[in-house]
């Protein structure tokens, strides 16, 4: 990528992140804010209908203690409770009694009332004349009205099938004498309708009471079947209430909904009061704050974009000019320099530049003329070579034919006068005849060794596709009569071919196996050929069971004239591993070698593959 799409893009992505930053933290900012504000709210009205609730049950008190305490309700309380159940003045005060609270009822104050006998707790007289002669003397209701004013909390009613309350006071004579207790069930419909009272701003508000065992006891506003009163309740917000807890909590509803729940646990009645609001609907104005940012942010990231865009091209500008001289210059226009136009970095950096671009057009004229000067001994040294080449080839034709031509003479001499004179002359001639003749073979062997040395590089032919197992057949039917005078056993692996010179490649294999035959052991020799592909080139290995050699004198074979033994232990000229090297290295390779004494060497050369 580039320097200006790659500015803009760090820009871009640096200015993104900002903005998500900011707009994450006042995206949720505001949702906290805004759940303080839901949870404060639905607070107020928990403690607004606690509040509307206890003011329920103290009027529900307050009107049955005034109805207790009226003299006409004393009076005929009075005479039912002292006269005979069956005389006319119990029957009169009877009538009379119901005809004092049967307005209550009918006002809706109460849902019906009844007199009760305070020591059997049997009704005497009721609004509800199916409840005349039960006993109440286990009822919370009787044993507390008969004391004061009391409201029993929630229960559930056999009678009715259903949740009940009713409030009970004491009907007492003016002396405090205590005729009876007047009790009055409530209407739990007054009860629902300050629960569910609401304002009608909001769409999933609701409010409920639930009792200790887990039911309804007013209506959900969401649910409008009936029935619900008699299901109960689990969710975690009325598991916490029931367990004597106040507190917020975003749980699911009764109906599975996510929901903003504040549950008050009402000791003074037993009941848990839960008022709740959906998150839907409480979170709108976030998602609507969100859209607000999201809209400002991306609107931001265009301007930062291009503000980046322009930023980056005011940056890139001179670097690129500066990339296009410097291209320029690299390519042998030193003449060129860079406009200095502003005092920045950017400025500084093109002074340097053309700075730079002097000093180099300085050295690069005296790099010319040392150039041409040094071409100039470059072909002096070479014509100088060639002079000593073409020596060196004069010398070695002189050694091969000169040298060689008076050198037999004087072999073919000596060897006359041994013919001639063997055992006429006394020992220590003949012995020095013998020297003579084995010093002029030896130089004869000598000469012709450095001659064959000398021809590898100089006269060298092309190479060519060469199948190593008939190069390898050639150089083993030329020491024929060496392998079968020694009884050696050679053997070979399947040979490739690789690109090189034949004639040399079977002196190599001529030399090595040969050296092989001659340092064998008191054991018959037996010598193989393997080889090996290594990455790009071709391992060639020549092992046999011989006299082997120290680890130290494994390279110091290879040079001229280099030997282990005198000439009397082992013949030759100490030339013939420094022709496998030199044949080696002309074909691009190496060689060496791995030997322990008394175990035999391994001899190793590599030739590329070519193909």
């Amino acid at each position: 990528m580039k320097l200006t799409p790659r500015l803009t893009l760090i820009f871009v992505l640096y200015a993104a992140a900002l903005l998500a930053g900011v707009g994450l933290l006042a995206y949720n900012s505001g949702r906290e804010s805004l759940r303080s504000a839901v949870i404060s709210e639905l607070q107020a009205t928990a403690i607004e209908k606690q509040a509307a609730l206890d003011a329920w049950v103290e009027d529900k008190q307050a009107g049955i203690t005034r109805l207790a305490a009226d003299p006409a309700t004393i009076e005929s309380a009075a005479v039912l409770l002292t006269a005979s159940p069956d005389s006319p003045e119990a029957r009169d005060a009877h009538d009379r009694l119901l005809v004092e609270i049967r307005p209550r009822v009918l006002g809706g104050e109460f849902l019906d009332l009844m007199i009760i006998d305070p020591q059997a707790g049997q009704v005497i007289a009721a609004t509800n004349p199916g409840e005349e002669g039960k006993f109440k003397e286990d009822r919370p209701f009787f044993i507390n009205g008969k004391i004061g004013p009391y409201v029993q909390n929630l229960y559930y009613s056999v009678a009715l099938q259903g949740p009940a309350m009713t409030a009970a006071a004491p009907l007492r004579t003016p002396d405090g004498r205590l005729l009876g207790v007047l009790a009055g069930r409530l209407d739990l419909a007054e009860m629902n309708a300050i629960i569910n009272r609401r304002t009608g701003l909001r769409q999933t508000d609701d409010a409920y009471l639930v009792n200790t065992s887990s039911l309804f006891v007013t209506q959900p506003r969401l649910i409008t079947d009936p029935a619900v009163l008699q299901r109960g309740v689990h969710t975690e917000a009325v598991n916490r209430c029931l367990a004597g807890n106040s507190g917020v909590i975003e749980v699911e509803d009764y109906r599975n909904v996510p929901a903003i729940v504040v549950y008050r646990w009402l000791s003074e009645r037993e009941l848990c009061l839960v008022v709740k609001m959906d998150q839907s609907e409480a979170f709108v104005p976030t998602r609507a704050f969100g859209g607000t940012i999201a809209a400002i942010g991306a609107l931001a990231l265009l301007v930062a974009a291009a503000l980046a865009v322009a930023l980056a091209r005011s940056l890139t500008r001179p670097i690129l000019a500066l990339q296009a001289g410097a291209a320029r210059f690299g390519q042998g226009e030193f003449a060129l320099r860079l406009p200095e136009t502003s005092r920045d970095e950017l400025g500084e950096l093109a002074h340097e530049f053309n700075a730079m671009a002097t000093a180099l057009a300085q050295k690069e004229a005296q790099l010319r003329a040392y150039a041409a000067e040094l071409e100039q001994r470059v072909q002096e040294r070479t014509a100088e070579l060639r002079q000593s080449n073409a020596e060196l080839e004069q010398f070695a034709y002189v050694a091969s034919h000169d040298l060689q031509e008076p050198l037999r003479a004087v072999a073919g001499t000596v060897q006359l006068l041994q013919q001639r004179y063997q055992g006429k002359l006394d020992a220590r001639a003949d012995e020095f005849i013998a020297h003579a003749i084995d010093g002029a073979t030896r130089m004869q062997t000598l000469i012709n060794d450095l001659l064959t040395y000398s021809r590898v590089g100089t006269r060298g032919k092309p190479f060519e596709p060469t199948d190593v197992s008939t190069t390898l057949k050639d150089a083993l039917a030329n020491l024929a009569v060496a392998i079968r005078e020694s009884g050696a056993v050679v053997t070979h692996d399947a040979l490739p071919t690789v690109t090189a010179e034949r004639t040399q490649l079977i002196q190599l294999f001529q030399n090595l196996v040969g050296n092989a035959l001659k340092f064998r052991s008191e054991r018959p020799p037996e010598i193989h050929i393997g080889v090996e592909r290594q990455d790009s080139e071709w391992v060639f290995s020549v092992r046999d069971n011989g006299i082997g050699m120290e680890a130290q004198y494994c390279e110091r074979i290879f040079g001229v004239f280099q030997r282990l033994h005198t000439r009397r232990e082992y013949p030759g000229t100490g030339i013939g591993l420094a022709i496998c090297k030199k044949i080696v290295e002309r074909h691009g390779g190496r060689i060496w070698v791995t030997s322990e004494p008394g175990r035999g060497s391994t001899f190793y050369f590599s030739i590329p593959d070519r193909r």
